[in-house]
């Protein structure tokens, strides 16, 4: 029996991308699949996101811009993307949001989106002035000092890595939708993962061995750069075509 598990994260609406990732997990007879959030939100494609991860069974968390759909949901907004995504789904996507646990323990799988207290920072990013760094081992282990499992799975910044510290290896599978973005908070700030491919982990547990891969999907991705380009997202366009800010 297979024992693999499939972790995704950050699909941001982007249909086209995890159709082709849940192609190859179903390729490698992969059946128990984790998402870590942000699963909705982008001028992209909502609904047939939400109806994909839906009828596919898919155990998910909620991320921090799935969070702040719900929080604005029932107000009027100046932000263009979020009057999208709002108009885009329906009561049944409404309620599977609000439903989104904040984290979940999966066997000896511990999954959250950024870190355990709070889905807007990232677990293993340190956000600098003009640059990104990695946080150091100590600080992880602090960040992770409540947490009992060994393996750890985080989301929040669309970057594939993969570290070991003490008895615990912390995973982020990257973004399956979004391989680049600019924010402003914490401070002005870019990720990029340098190429336009989905990504996504498997975790293969086997007696006290675990084998991490990190894999990268190729899939049409100028079909999301349009509707993007469609939706006056000129910036979510070349993220999607380039992995690059």
């Amino acid at each position: 029996m297979n024992k693999k598990t499939a972790i995704i994260s950050d699909i941001h609406a982007n249909s086209w991308a995890l159709k082709e990732v849940l192609r190859d997990i179903k390729n490698r007879n992969i059946v128990e699949i984790l998402n870590l959030g942000d699963s909705l939100y982008g001028p992209l494609d909502p609904k047939g996101t939400f109806e994909l991860l839906t009828k596919n069974n898919i155990k998910s968390i909620s991320g921090n811009q799935d969070r702040f759909i719900i929080e604005n949901i029932n107000k009027i907004t100046p932000i263009p993307t979020l009057e999208y995504v709002k108009k885009s789904i329906d009561n049944n996507a409404i309620n599977w949001l609000k439903e989104l646990p904040f984290d979940l323990i999966h066997k000896n799988i511990y999954c959250c989106h950024g870190n355990p207290s709070n889905d807007s920072i990232a677990l293993l990013e340190k956000i600098n002035i003009d640059y990104v760094d990695v946080q150091t081992n100590t600080e992880i282990e602090i960040t992770l000092s409540n947490i009992k499992e060994n393996i750890v799975v985080c989301g929040h910044s669309h970057i594939p890595r993969m570290l070991k510290i003490k008895n615990k290896i912390i995973i982020n599978p990257g973004s399956i939708g979004l391989p680049a973005y600019d924010d402003e908070l914490p401070v002005p700030h870019k990720m990029e993962s340098l190429t336009p491919h989905a990504k996504y982990a498997i975790i293969d547990i086997k007696d006290n061995r675990t084998t991490i891969e990190l894999i990268s999907v190729d899939y049409d991705f100028e079909k999301p750069a349009s509707i993007a380009e469609k939706n006056n997202r000129n910036d979510w366009a070349k993220w999607i075509r380039t992995g690059r800010v």
